[in-house]
């Protein structure tokens, strides 16, 4: 309870306790979840297509360079939902990162640890370990 005075009047005010907490986050960063505009597959960089549709990023293509929405967590076939991590910490155990170098995006969605030498450049995250990629999209560099 709190007492509060007002031009000599006195109020008498509830306060609030804090309430339940709310459901858990997406582990890692943000998950968003978006129609497959083609079969993609898992751990690739997509952008959405003019139907708001996922389809594979693509450092070749001058379009993609400030529309790179995030990397898949899995696997979609076409017209089902693609989740699609934006942030955070993505782990995935065929991965083989070497430690204190940026990850681009490459063509067709994929990642590299090597700069693209044409179209734009996209540093998309960097590693954490071997196998843990910290999601962190950046401004492109379009050449």
């Amino acid at each position: 309870m709190e007492i509060l005075v007002v031009n000599g009047e006195i109020e008498v005010l509830d306060v609030a306790s804090q309430g339940p907490p709310g459901p858990p986050g997406p582990p890692g960063g943000t998950a968003l979840q978006y129609p497959a505009g083609t079969a993609l597959g898992g751990h690739r960089m997509v952008v959405l297509n003019d139907l708001g549709q996922a389809v594979y990023a693509d450092s070749s293509n001058p379009a993609h360079a400030s529309k790179v929405l995030g990397i898949t967590t899995g696997a979609s076939s076409q017209g089902d939902t693609a989740t699609i991590q934006s942030g955070g910490e993505l782990t995935e155990s065929s991965w083989a990162w070497t430690l204190d170098q940026p990850v681009f995006l490459g063509t067709s969605g994929l990642l590299t640890q090597t700069q693209p030498a044409t179209g734009f450049s996209l540093v998309v995250g960097f590693p954490l370990s071997t196998t843990t990629l910290f999601v962190n999209i950046g401004e492109p560099l379009i050449r």
